[in-house]
């Protein structure tokens, strides 16, 4: 298995953090016009609801590509890069959600915004997700831990629109 780069996969992982950026200012813009904020109460609430299902859609994001006929986000693709399982071949739905788990710690951000004490826990597991990126230049074949523990790789399957 050919490892690809780590600025290939930081490049990629900010091409899509672009993408699921769009459809998270969408998805607030969509609560902010469904609901009023006349209390303190209902800003947590909308809060709330905007980080969850954010949340749910960055993650839903890369299980959809990753385990699909692409087995790759548009960022990756935009590389040549795919994610495969030990043997290479598609990586299946679950190893794929189960390799998303850094983005599950946003849900604690989501109940935080309900007890108001979001700002910081937010910031904190920001630096903890900019560490856990990190390890993809640490390790050898530059494997994340999140690709490490759900068993998967991410490898160089052909030039991409860069390598043209």
């Amino acid at each position: 298995m050919q490892y690809p780069k780590a600025w290939e996969r930081l490049t990629a992982a900010f091409i899509d953090w672009l993408l699921y950026t769009v459809f998270a200012f969408a998805v607030l813009q969509l609560l902010l016009s469904a609901f009023s904020f006349g209390t303190v109460a209902m800003q947590r609430i909308v809060g709330f609801l905007a980080v969850l299902l954010t949340t749910l859609l960055v993650i839903a994001y890369k299980v959809m590509f990753e385990s699909g006929r692409l087995q790759a986000t548009p960022g990756k693709l935009v590389f040549g890069l795919k994610v495969v399982d030990a043997n290479g071949g598609r990586a299946g739905w679950v190893p794929v959600l189960l390799r998303t788990w850094p983005w599950w710690a946003y849900l604690i951000t989501a109940i935080t915004q309900i007890l108001l004490v979001g700002y910081w826990v937010h910031g904190i597991i920001w630096l903890g997700l900019l560490a856990l990126f990190a390890t993809v230049v640490l390790p050898p074949g530059g494997r994340c831990l999140h690709d490490i523990t759900a068993g998967l790789h991410v490898v160089k399957a052909g030039p991409g629109m860069v390598g043209r």
